[in-house]
């Protein structure tokens, strides 16, 4: 069911809102984040990823998972962002 809207509302939060929101203003993106999920997992990938700035391997290094399982738990507080 992705549309074209929602793969440009992916698009514009990935590469512009949420990396200067979680830069500029950490304490709301965190805030934001929290509102979305109640996944620690999820809120740990979002914040080091738009927060600290680090990449999906060595963020799945980190926490010691999979790379494809980041990017499915970003994609899944993506999706929730889009359908607010």
């Amino acid at each position: 069911m992705n549309t074209m809207k929602d793969k440009i509302i992916r698009f514009w939060l990935t590469h512009h809102y949420l990396r200067k929101i979680g830069k500029r203003y950490p304490e709301f993106f965190v805030g934001l984040i929290n509102d979305v999920t109640d996944s620690a997992q999820e809120v740990r990938v979002m914040k080091e990823r738009y927060i600290y700035n680090k990449k999906f391997e060595v963020i799945a290094m980190d926490m010691n998972i999979d790379v494809r399982y980041v990017f499915r738990l970003h994609r899944q507080v993506i999706d929730e962002l889009i359908k607010l």
